[in-house]
């Protein structure tokens, strides 16, 4: 089985897993408010209009305008192609990697763990730009591990890789600093050499950091507005940056759920490649660069920001090499000796796993397959001989990974994930507030998650587009928290105004706004004290997009008659002039 150790075949098997998995799913629209500051950029780069959003990710919208100077004219294509050749890029050098760290058949085996993770899956569809979180975290190890390993001239070139991998996505040059420095500090150069690949890096740096600073009003402006939106996204879901004690702990469960997820299928492996006096055994040094391959990303997740699932995608890779090492040792312990009991074993746990699969739901096979696995590792360690070709390699290979494609596809595909306590304090409301926590992070790296909001906006945005076909000329969108992203509307409806009624920071307590919007063009913005004005046409319609659960959507129900159209209500106006107050804003007309 050595031909399943080249890259090359892992990306050929994986790509066609990948368009299979990827492709039949893919968004008709641009799918994040993100997306769309991505759209705009494609024309003109503007950290400070949000085009795209800071700190502005310049080498990725550089691939962006290849694609579109080669013929791609709708970014929807440009996004799906760059997800879709991200993701198999990622499988690909995680093949590489693995082959390059451990040897054997690692990398192969981490490629299947990660192709089918939840998380990366939940990417590949929603995400090009942070599936390639995966693919330049990759980049990076690949060049930090041969300087790792001595080999001198890679201290300069994996300084140079991480400087210009800063540039698809910035954050990946703090957090993967310390590898880089490590590396460079083991490697037998001079410290001149050092401060020569340390110079190489700033310049490889400077090469998008300087077009993107002037494309954004000059340097101070452009750290300005990093700096604000980095406190204010951080705001949301960092304790050291303001955030609630509950918003924390839902960041630092749903965390633990992107992170971690995919190890519930690891439970047969680990038994297997366990070995008494030897455990896993992983030496030192290996262990040492896979800690500093993931622990900083880990650390900047939890002090500083991580909202989304695609965000963890920079740690994803060495978890799935970790785990790529335990599937390919626990093989070879397969190979050495196996149990009297097997065929036994393997009858017993297939109708355990077949009754679990046809009569449970799917939370119950993806709790309990893996204690499966778990019992089924165990009893083959039992009454143990020489194997004689009892269970060949490929067989062996499909049983381990078995298990994998069955949690994480259930993982992904099922559309139920959700819980809700009843207690309200003491111990078990504290423990029913983790279950919701951990059922929402799953949630958001499902199929459902996709589907559903694919159908709200959609159809927010038909009946947008419906209503003011009615009245063409005089209807204006309100939006406060509304069912879609008032971006994704103002991108598909350019011509009709938008009153986004928000607040100049996420953070509580942060003084109101009102944005007046016409496609990526801001008309005026409104701030200062309450009440703020937005003036409408007389006669006209308003179209609001609003959250029904919130006070806001009460007041604008209690001042105006608003008629539902699917997710989207409308009020046609008096040809009389008038106000009404809603708040801290208040509309005339």
């Amino acid at each position: 089985m050595n031909f399943l150790s080249r890259p090359w075949l892992i990306c050929g098997l994986f790509g066609l897993l990948v368009l299979i998995t990827r492709y039949p799913h893919a968004p008709g629209q641009l799918f994040t408010f993100d997306d769309v500051n991505l759209a705009y950029s494609v024309g003109h780069f503007d950290i400070r209009i949000s085009q795209p959003q800071p700190p502005g990710y310049p080498l990725f919208v550089l691939e962006m305008r290849v694609l579109h100077w080669l013929g791609f004219r709708r970014v929807e294509s440009i996004l799906l192609a760059l997800a879709l050749a991200g993701s198999v890029a990622a499988l690909g050098l995680l093949g590489y990697v693995g082959q390059r760290i451990f040897g054997g058949l690692c990398g192969f085996f981490a490629a299947c763990l990660l192709v089918l993770h939840p998380v990366f899956w939940h990417s590949g569809i929603t995400s090009a730009l942070r599936t390639q979180l995966a693919v330049v975290s990759l980049l990076v190890a690949a060049a930090c591990w041969r300087a790792w390993a001595g080999e001198e001239p890679w201290v300069l070139r994996s300084a140079i890789v991480l400087g210009l991998c800063a540039g698809v996505r910035p954050e990946i040059g703090v957090v993967l600093f310390p590898l880089w420095a490590v590396s460079a500090l083991r490697a037998p150069v001079s410290w001149k050499r050092r401060a020569g690949a340390l110079g190489a890096m700033a310049a490889a740096v400077l090469v998008w950091l300087l077009p993107a600073m002037f494309a954004s009003g000059g340097p101070v402006t452009y750290i300005k507005a990093c700096l604000g939106y980095v406190s204010d996204q951080a705001s949301e879901t960092s304790g050291l940056f303001g955030a609630e004690s509950g918003k924390w702990q839902t960041t630092f469960w749903r965390l633990m759920v992107w992170t971690c997820c995919g190890l519930l299928a690891w439970t047969l492996p680990a038994v297997l490649a366990w070995k008494r006096k030897q455990g896993w055994r992983m030496d030192r040094n290996r262990l040492a660069f896979m800690a500093l391959w993931l622990l900083p990303p880990f650390v900047f997740a939890i002090v500083i920001h991580i909202q989304d699932p695609g965000q963890a995608l920079a740690m994803a890779p060495p978890i799935a090499l970790f785990g790529g090492y335990l599937f390919n040792r626990a093989l070879d312990n397969l190979e050495e000796r196996v149990s009297r009991w097997q065929t036994l074993t393997l009858v017993l746990a297939s109708l355990w796993v077949g009754w679990l699969i046809e009569f449970r739901d799917t939370p119950a096979v993806v709790a309990w397959l893996p204690l499966i696995a778990l019992i089924t590792g165990l009893l083959l360690k039992v009454d143990q001989v020489a194997n004689a070709g009892y269970l060949p390699r490929p067989a062996a290979m499909a049983f381990l990974l078995v298990p994998v494609a069955i949690v994480n596809s259930d993982m992904f595909n099922f559309q139920g994930w959700y819980y809700k306590g009843s207690s309200t304090s003491g111990p078990p409301a504290a423990y029913q507030r983790v279950l919701s926590d951990l059922n929402s992070g799953l949630a958001l790296t499902s199929l459902g998650h996709i589907n559903s909001t694919l159908a709200v906006d959609d159809h927010a945005i038909r009946q947008t587009i419906r209503l003011a076909a009615e009245r063409p000329g005089t209807t204006t969108v309100v939006w406060e928290h509304g069912p879609v992203a008032w971006r994704k509307v103002a991108y598909y409806v350019p011509r009709m105004p938008i009153v986004v009624l928000e607040h100049s920071m996420l953070r509580a307590g942060s003084q109101p706004v009102i944005a007046i919007w016409n496609g990526p063009v801001l008309n005026r913005r409104i701030e200062g004290a309450p009440p703020l004005t937005a003036t409408l046409p007389r006669g006209g319609r308003i179209v609001w997009l609003l959250n029904s659960r919130t006070e806001f959507f009460t007041l604008v129900s209690r001042n105006f008659p608003l008629t539902a159209a699917g997710p989207a209500y409308f009020t046609d106006l008096p040809e009389e002039d008038g106000v009404r107050a809603l708040g801290e804003y208040q509309l005339q007309w």
